[in-house]
């Protein structure tokens, strides 16, 4: 009896060493494709995760573009989404023409890209264009310059005519004033001329008269006569003997003061009342100085 269970455990032995014999373990190229297929499989659910994130905020399902920081949006693939649904939330009309705009630009790509000498030309031709722009910009900052410096001279000439204009006016003014000052004195001198040579009238009588009379009655007749400046002026109108000897026969003392009156300068008698009218040739010459200056 031991001995048929020794031999039944031998082949049952035997059969377990041939099946764990059977089992390898994985070869490298089986570990190394596995785990890349893994993390296709883990990166195509990151993808389908993000595209479902993305199309639940484009469909205002749970929106949080808005939330994104700015300076996070200029970096792809956010850039990219955020132009897309900026593009399809135009109107239909001006996103058919961004999307011809597009179109274009992608048939103009293609085309430069496919022809070396079209991409040549196209480089030739924008360095040429930016030239001219730039060439442009400084022609018309010169312009902007000039056109500055210009409108500074205006002005400056507009302050400067100001100013002459204001001069004038305030030497228009002043002429006025003299003018009226000028015909004002020379009314004075006329009136006080006037005056002087009526006095010199009505003396010219009386000293014709004192030249008849005795010196020693006329010397009597003066001593009782208060203005002195009156004697003066009829004795300078007598011959010097007869008026030596009516000063001798006066009061000393009044004849004293008659004498000092000879060492007074001059003057003409103060102006009559004043008048309201100018005289002709005055007023002529007043005219044409003003029309002169004006």
């Amino acid at each position: 009896m031991p001995e048929n269970e020794v031999n039944q455990s031998k082949p049952a032995a035997a059969q377990e060493d041939t099946e764990q014999a059977q089992i390898r373990p994985p070869s490298r190229i089986y570990l190394a494709l596995s785990r890349i297929i893994y993390m296709f499989l883990l990166a195509s659910l990151g993808v389908a995760t993000f595209l479902t994130v993305l199309t639940l905020d484009f469909l205002q399902i749970y929106p949080f573009r808005y939330k994104i920081p700015e300076e996070y949006r200029k970096y792809w693939p956010l850039s990219s989404y955020y132009d897309f649904v900026q593009l399809h939330q135009l109107p239909e009309e001006e996103r058919y023409q961004q999307l011809i705009l597009q179109e274009q630009e992608r048939f103009n790509r293609l085309i430069t890209e496919g022809s070396r000498d079209l991409e040549r030309r196209a480089v030739s031709l924008e360095e040429s264009y930016r030239a001219l722009m730039r060439t442009q910009k400084e022609q018309h900052q010169r312009e902007l310059e000039e056109l500055r410096k210009q409108r500074e001279t205006i002005e400056l000439e507009k302050k400067n005519l100001a100013n002459d204009r204001q001069d004038l006016e305030n030497r228009k003014i002043a002429v006025d004033e003299l003018s009226q000052r000028l015909a004002s004195e020379t009314l004075n001198i006329e009136s006080s001329l006037i005056r002087f040579m009526e006095k010199e009238n009505r003396l010219d009588q009386v000293r014709s008269i004192a030249a008849q009379m005795e010196p020693k009655a006329l010397a009597r007749i003066f001593d009782d006569v208060p203005d002195d400046q009156l004697i003066y002026d009829i004795l300078g109108g007598l011959q010097p003997s007869h008026s030596g000897k009516i000063l001798g026969g006066m009061d000393p003392e009044k004849a004293g003061r008659i004498m000092k009156l000879g060492k007074s300068p001059l003057t003409l008698p103060e102006p009559g009342p004043s008048r309201n009218y100018i005289p002709p040739s005055l007023q002529n010459l007043i005219n044409d100085t003003q029309a002169n200056l004006r």
